[in-house]
């Protein structure tokens, strides 16, 4: 009959014809296409960088839960910036998300998060030169900004233990009281002169960390730094002194501040800090260069398995 179906061919006899009609596809060989060295060093790169973030995010919340309630955080919500753990959560998830996305994409092959992955490192890369250009054209704005924050962090000494504890290890490490002496402390309402009038026992006082050697003592003496800085006729002052000999401690402190030593710093170790920066700019460049390596080999294999199949 005229109108009769022509038999199906049969699939393999569709293969064959199929195949006979695609053209040649440069690297459609017998071999796959992906590099296992690349694949699996940005898999075992990336891996040390996810569980590193996710420790820092786990312990960052975790400081956040023993200290705030939801209450007292949205109280101090215009001061988080005085809070160390908020940089710690920052960058634990930035190294999370990081890490996590450049595992997930070179071990399952994803050229959607390989591609976020790269995105990402180049932003980071382009705002961390752009904050270095930044501090080094605005360094005399940027030497007053950390003088106000360094300020506001003398203020908020008390409010918050993970600050307090900052504070007391950087004036123990550099040796030093204050941010340009030991008078800085009167901007903090423990530690003023005028908190004589409420019988304050920290009124013109440091706190303990500004003691001479504190840091080597085994135990802390906590109260070697109370009324340090009141004048000898005040009457107060002599009974804090006679209670100081009675617990037979000293009440030398240190008068340098820590904004010169951070200063001095910097200016002795600036090579370490340059070469450092350029090591993580680095280590950035070359996790781009091998995601996108590894993104266009999957590619050509996905081409490859195109043209062959």
């Amino acid at each position: 009959m005229a109108n009769r179906r022509q038999p199906v061919p049969h699939r393999a006899q569709q293969r064959v014809y199929r195949q006979s009609q695609i053209r040649y596809a440069p690297g459609a060989g017998g071999e796959s296409e992906i590099s296992c060295c690349v694949k699996y060093s940005v898999f075992s790169f990336n891996v040390i960088f996810f569980l590193l973030g996710f420790g820092l995010l786990l312990f960052g919340v975790w400081a956040q839960i023993e200290k705030n309630t939801f209450v007292n955080m949205l109280s101090k919500a215009s001061k988080l910036y005085l809070d160390p753990t908020w940089p710690l959560l920052i960058v634990g998830f930035l190294t999370f998300v990081i890490g996590f996305s450049g595992c997930v994409g070179s071990l399952r092959e994803n050229t959607s998060f390989l591609t976020f992955y790269s995105t990402l490192l180049g932003l980071l890369l382009i705002a961390e030169l752009s904050a270095g250009v930044f501090a080094y054209a605005c360094r005399d704005q940027l030497d007053n900004y950390i003088r106000n924050l360094l300020n506001d962090v003398v203020v908020g000494y008390r409010d918050d233990p993970d600050l307090q504890l900052l504070i007391d290890s950087m004036q123990e490490t550099w040796m030093c009281c204050g941010i340009n002496g030991a008078d800085d402390w009167d901007r903090n309402t423990y530690f003023s002169i005028e908190a004589r009038e409420v019988a304050s026992p920290e009124a013109g006082g440091v706190p303990f960390s500004c003691c001479i050697n504190s840091s080597k003592l085994e135990f802390k003496n906590y109260f070697c730094g109370h009324g340090v800085r009141l004048k000898p006729e005040s009457h107060l002052a002599s009974q804090l002194a006679a209670a100081q000999r009675v617990m037979a401690h000293t009440a030398s402190i240190y008068t340098e501040g820590c904004l010169p030593k951070l200063q001095l710093w910097l200016n002795n170790n600036m090579l370490l800090v340059a070469v450092s920066m350029g090591i993580i700019a680095i280590i950035q460049i070359l996790g781009i260069c091998f995601a996108q390596n590894l993104k266009s080999d999957i590619l050509a294999q996905r081409a490859k398995w195109y043209y062959t199949h």
